[in-house]
């Protein structure tokens, strides 16, 4: 009589997922910025924001020397063709990661 071997056990492990924070208001170089995770946030760095049906990619723009609040530029494809370009304040302790 002979033994067939059944099918051979894999562990199956999850992705892990990027760390995410929010943005914290410190100083580097003398000057204001953001930081992400410890991580400095220049103005046209790449990061993702949470929302509530997942992750959105966008650019991340503040002008330090103008002050104002750092703002999150995103685009959304439309039927039939074309970029709607948006953007918006991101919202203070809004979950953010790098990609």
């Amino acid at each position: 009589m002979s033994t067939v071997a059944g099918p051979a056990r894999m562990k199956y492990t999850a992705p892990m997922a990027s760390p995410a924070g929010s943005l914290r208001l410190g100083r580097a170089q003398g000057a204001d910025r953001f930081f992400l995770l410890d991580r400095p946030v220049s103005g046209g760095d790449v990061v993702q924001m949470c929302a509530s049906g997942g992750w959105i990619t966008g650019r991340f723009e503040w002008d330090s020397g103008a002050g104002g609040v750092p703002t999150f530029y995103f685009s959304i494809e439309l039927d039939g063709g074309g970029i709607a370009q948006l953007h918006f304040p991101i919202p203070d302790r809004a979950l953010l990661r790098w990609p």
